[in-house]
């Protein structure tokens, strides 16, 4: 009786061990094993999701608004929301105008500034781009970057210049996707 009771815990737990490491083996890394320039460079992303923490509060005589989500920025046009920027394996940028053009003279790609990863490869820094000037003009520096086949996080600082109370420090927490 022992021996049954024995030999059915050690089935059980090889059949536990056994599908483990089978699913281990089905799934693969979420980078495909590729390094992080192989994942960014190449492809056209889009920004999907940017948003403030804190939010950005706005107070203009009888006009009050708070804005967490980039795209809800009445500056922001639709012309604007679907560009996608590619990062060239070079180092440069290349900007894609979308489908809506915010005028009818603009070339669909152009060269837009450069990127570099830093810190081992936690950071972006870009440089000379019209794209990212809305956050700064000179540099931006894109902290805790996480990449996979499809998808780029992380977050940068940002100022925001109220007209009433100057500067205020938020974070713009990003999703770019392929």
């Amino acid at each position: 009786m022992k021996l049954s009771k024995l030999i059915l815990i050690l089935a059980i737990s090889g059949s536990f061990l056994f599908n483990a490491c089978k699913d281990k083996e089905k799934d693969p890394e979420p980078t495909g094993g590729k390094s992080k320039t192989e994942l960014i460079a190449g492809a056209n992303w889009k920004l999907t999701k940017a948003t403030f923490n804190p939010a950005i509060v706005v107070n203009l005589g009888s006009f009050n608004d708070t804005f967490i989500n980039l795209f809800d920025i009445p500056l922001i046009t639709d012309c604007q929301k679907d560009n996608m920027i590619l990062f060239n394996a070079d180092g440069t940028m290349t900007i894609d105008n979308g489908t809506l053009k915010c005028a009818p003279s603009e070339p669909q790609t152009a060269k837009d500034g450069n990127w570099t990863f830093l810190n081992n490869e936690t950071q972006i820094e870009i440089t000379n781009s019209e794209y990212f000037k809305l956050i700064s003009s000179t540099k931006v520096i894109l902290n805790n970057v996480a990449l996979s086949e499809t998808e780029m996080t992380g977050q940068t600082d940002y100022i925001f210049t109220d007209p009433i109370k100057g500067p205020v420090n938020t974070k713009i927490s990003f999703t770019f996707t392929k």
